[in-house]
């Protein structure tokens, strides 16, 4: 499986939020190896939270973070998003991301519902906060493992297998290495 985040062109939105958190991510979405791919979008043909089966193939716009889980995680990730699937798009706590007086209670937004399953589908990052941008999740990933972070990975590149290359995802970062990603950093 593998979080995607997306660099490219964008909208008015796109532009305001890889100001506002310091990175060329403006979006993130998790595939698993069977070709799903789960989401929450705040406009376009899918709005709110979804997961879609339709075996994507992610452009040079994309960059990607392998994760390495065991099928048995894997389902545990896939098995936690069925219920989070239907769920609106929350654009109030995504504008409110950017206003440090104001917290939502659980966030769902795109790169607040992928920290979501991460946290409680594969038990990473435990004590980080899920008001995160995806710039900070992908900060995230690199302050911690920095080897599993791939730039404009073609999907063909990549063979998704059970893997055995790190030790189990909950050890993978101690959370006293994890920088506060809830401030953008400059």
């Amino acid at each position: 499986m593998r979080l995607v985040f997306y660099r490219g062109p964008g909208d008015l939105i796109t532009r305001i939020i890889r100001v506002l958190t310091y990175g060329p991510y403006s979006h993130v979405e998790l595939q698993f190896t069977n070709g799903k791919r789960f989401f929450s979008s705040g406009h376009g043909e899918y709005q709110g939270v979804h997961i879609v089966n339709d075996k994507k193939v992610y452009g040079p716009l994309w960059d990607s973070i392998v994760i390495p889980a065991t099928q048995e995680q894997e389902r545990a990730a896939e098995q936690f998003t069925s219920h989070l699937v239907g769920q609106p798009f929350d654009m109030k706590c995504m504008v409110e991301f950017v206003l440090p007086w104001r917290s939502c209670q659980k966030p769902e937004y795109c790169s607040a519902i992928i920290l979501d399953v991460l946290q409680n589908g594969l038990h990473m990052f435990p004590e980080v906060d899920l008001k995160i941008s995806p710039n900070g999740l992908y900060r995230i990933f690199l302050s911690c493992h920095s080897t599993l972070v791939y730039s404009s990975v073609p999907d063909d590149a990549i063979e998704f297998k059970e893997t055995h290359i790190l030790e189990a995802l909950s050890g993978l970062c101690s959370t006293a290495s994890v920088p506060s990603v809830t401030t953008p950093v400059g």
